[in-house]
């Protein structure tokens, strides 16, 4: 349950937008940590190479001051962790050299140029090691790694050369626990933001889907509130006009067929009278056959037509009882009809409507079949009710043209004289009333089969 859950609210719109935000807040954060960190070393290395000239210049004016036996001590006492100091009699190794700085300290230094000064800049560790006296001081304490930042050597006057090697601490790339907690709290944050103004944006949405089910079962409703941004107002006023527009149509078509359904009743009774003043014979029964077909059909028309299941409100219904109820009405009037019992289905929709559609079904089933098997199967989201009938059967192209109006196949289902073909159609049509489908298929075993689905 909890991963349909899960799966359900990342498929949802605030489910993917709250995802792609938080995931583009990590990104972001660590695209910005690196930059920070980049950015930072730099700074820290150009600082670093700035105060390592300045106690270069220092050390190098107070040796010069200093007697030889001195020198020693004031190196020992010079040196850092990040700056190793040393005198030698060997020049450094040739490198790059770094003409600013050299011209840096050269001109803070008060003596001939003459002397030499070799500075060499690298960004990479490596490149250069201190004197092998110093090499203990390589590595400073707590795990930090250095890199070189500067190296090279100074000439003294009396000949030996104070050698330096400057490191800059590198900083473990780990995430601190404050950088952390920073980041959950400012996630959770805009997690939260984020929640509250997609389900304001989302809920007219919600409401547009649930009125859009309700409209395809012939629920009418009022008008939605047109609230939101201005693209969601649009969408649920472009609905609303929608839903005036197909009322209108409807009503205005049902209106136009009983209109013309009533209209006719006049010349076909004016034809009923003429008829009786003809002479006894063929000719007249025929016509006056033809003439009771006619009023059949516009009797059927005009009850269709102001039977509108739409002008029913829905309601809570019972489905088991009101197919028993069905069934017991033809097992009454001495047809085999039976029923799968199980426990009641509860379903919201109009109980007249479903009466007259699945009383269609029945008396079709028990007219044309042996006899008549329903079930009534409680499925998710939807109730499925199987009527089968053991009879001839309809071919299989011939399955979706019964659904027609006024369409009989008598030599398939031996129709009697009184039908007239809209039983089906009225049948699929308070179906469709109810968001739900009416298919005919022939069972294996025998007989036409009618399955509804009504969803919940």
């Amino acid at each position: 349950m909890k991963a349909e859950r899960l799966r359900y609210w990342l498929g949802s719109l605030t489910g993917q937008i709250v995802l792609v935000t938080l995931c583009a807040l990590v990104l972001v954060q660590l695209v910005s940590l690196q930059i920070y960190r980049l950015e930072r070393e730099e700074t820290l290395g150009l600082v670093n190479s700035r105060f390592t000239l300045q106690r270069l210049i220092a050390v190098t004016r107070l040796l010069h001051q200093s007697p030889p036996e001195l020198q020693r001590e004031i190196l020992r006492a010079s040196r850092s962790e990040t700056l190793l100091l040393g005198l030698s009699q060997d020049a450094p190794a040739e490198g790059e050299r770094n003409a600013v700085f050299e011209r840096i300290v050269r001109s803070r230094l008060d003596y001939p140029g003459s002397l030499d000064i070799r500075i060499y800049a690298e960004t990479g560790s490596g490149r250069a090691l201190p004197p092998p006296s110093e090499r203990r001081h390589r590595h400073p304490p707590h795990g930090r790694r250095p890199d070189i930042r500067l190296y090279g050597g100074i000439e003294l006057g009396n000949g030996h050369w104070l050698r330096f090697t400057s490191l800059v601490d590198r900083e473990s790339p780990g995430w601190s626990p404050k950088a952390i907690l920073s980041l959950v709290l400012l996630a959770a944050l805009l997690t939260g933001l984020m929640i509250w103004l997609l389900q304001r944006i989302t809920r007219p949405l919600k409401q547009l889907a649930r009125r859009a089910e309700r409209l395809g079962r012939g629920d009418k409703a009022e008008p939605l509130p047109e609230t939101g941004p201005s693209e969601i107002r649009d969408t649920l006023s472009a609905f609303n006009r929608m839903q005036e527009r197909l009322d209108r149509f409807v009503t205005d078509r049902t209106r136009m067929l009983a209109a013309i359904s009533h209209d006719l009743r006049t010349p076909l009774t004016s034809l009923q009278l003429r008829c009786e003043f003809l002479p006894d014979g063929e000719d007249k029964l025929k016509l006056q056959q033809g003439l009771k077909r006619m009023e059949q059909m516009l009797a059927a028309t005009l009850q269709f037509a102001r039977d509108d299941g739409q002008s029913e409100p829905l309601r809570d219904l019972d489905l088991s009882s009101l197919v028993q109820s069905l069934c017991d009405d033809l097992q009454d009037a001495g047809h085999q009809v039976s029923l799968e019992e199980r426990e009641p289905i509860l379903f919201r929709g109009r109980s007249t409507a479903l009466r007259r559609a699945l009383q269609n079904l029945l008396e079709n089933g028990v007219k044309y079949g042996e006899r008549v098997e329903v079930r009534l199967l409680d499925e998710p989201g939807r109730v499925r009710i199987l009527i089968r009938d053991v009879g001839p059967g309809i071919p299989d192209e011939q399955l979706e043209e019964v659904f027609k109006p006024f369409t009989r196949l008598d030599s398939a289902r031996n129709l009697e004289d009184g039908s007239i073909g809209l039983g089906l159609a009225i049948a699929r049509t308070l179906i469709h009333q109810h968001g739900g489908e009416l298919h005919l298929t022939n069972h294996p075993g025998g007989g036409l089969l009618a399955t509804v689905l009504l969803p919940h």
